[in-house]
């Protein structure tokens, strides 16, 4: 009889000890995924939105002018996007404002007639 209070002992103290500790983690992970759900939704920054904006008014620009399209109105809304974005973040974006201010100037040129 003494060598089951040996064996099972250590047996039982060890079930024991995992279960209190699956149920432990389990309620800390439904705790958690419960605060991850009512939690507001992360709020996009301005000079996100119009980072992306530039970016999409460059690729339209870029597309309608390899199509022989008039593409200055995208142009502009480039360089009026990156200007913004200048604005916003100062000091960066001054290499994305002067390609764009050079490609509507080169547009803007080859759209008047000679």
């Amino acid at each position: 009889m003494d060598i089951w209070h040996i064996l099972a002992k250590p047996i039982l103290t060890g079930l024991i000890i995992f279960g209190v500790g699956w149920l432990s983690m389990t309620i800390r992970k439904r705790r958690v995924a419960r605060t991850e759900a009512a939690a507001p939704a992360p709020v996009e920054d301005r000079s996100q939105a119009v980072l992306r904006q530039a970016q999409q008014f460059d690729a339209e620009r870029d597309e309608l002018a390899s199509r022989g399209q008039d593409a200055l109105a995208k142009a502009r809304a480039a360089v009026d996007s990156w200007q913004e974005l200048a604005q916003l973040r100062p000091g960066r974006f001054q290499s994305e404002l002067q390609a764009a201010s050079a490609r509507f100037d080169e547009l803007s040129r080859s759209a008047r007639p000679a």
